[in-house]
């Protein structure tokens, strides 16, 4: 027999099966409380963005919450564009706030690292190159 509970508003636990299951209504939710659980749909709007951005630079999360950022960003592309078009920042202000500007570097950089690595560069050169230390370069090696 399965049972429903309500745990608190919006959020919701199904017992009975052979796991517990966990049931989130993010319309129920208080924007308030749940500020990044509420946000995770495809319905953002300006003001919601604005929201997130605002509390990733207050609270310093940016590093932290990369693929948070990611998803909503994802979900939301137009939003996001016109949000970024009525702010005064740029679309690489926004990214290096959020975190995402590094990420894609230190990505870039790992690739570019193992393609040198392939064609038979010394390691000295590919560091200068890259910024990566030698350790580094050697397990990319391995």
């Amino acid at each position: 027999m399965r049972t429903v509970e309500e745990r608190s508003r919006g959020i919701y636990t199904v017992t009975g099966d052979i796991i517990p299951i966990q049931i989130i209504d993010s319309r129920e939710l208080s924007e308030g409380e749940n500020l990044w659980l509420r946000n995770l749909d495809n319905e953002l709007n300006v003001e919601r963005i604005r929201r997130i951005t605002g509390e990733i630079a207050r609270a310093g999360k940016g590093a932290r919450i990369q693929a948070y950022v990611d998803v909503i960003m994802r979900a939301n592309v137009g939003m996001v564009e016109e949000a970024i078009r009525m702010s005064d920042l740029t679309l690489e202000q926004v990214l290096e706030r959020t975190g995402l500007i590094a990420k894609w570097e230190a990505k870039y950089k790992r690739e570019v690292a193992k393609e040198l690595i392939n064609i038979g560069l010394p390691l000295e050169q590919i560091a200068r190159v890259t910024g990566l230390d030698i350790e580094t370069l050697i397990q990319y090696r391995e």
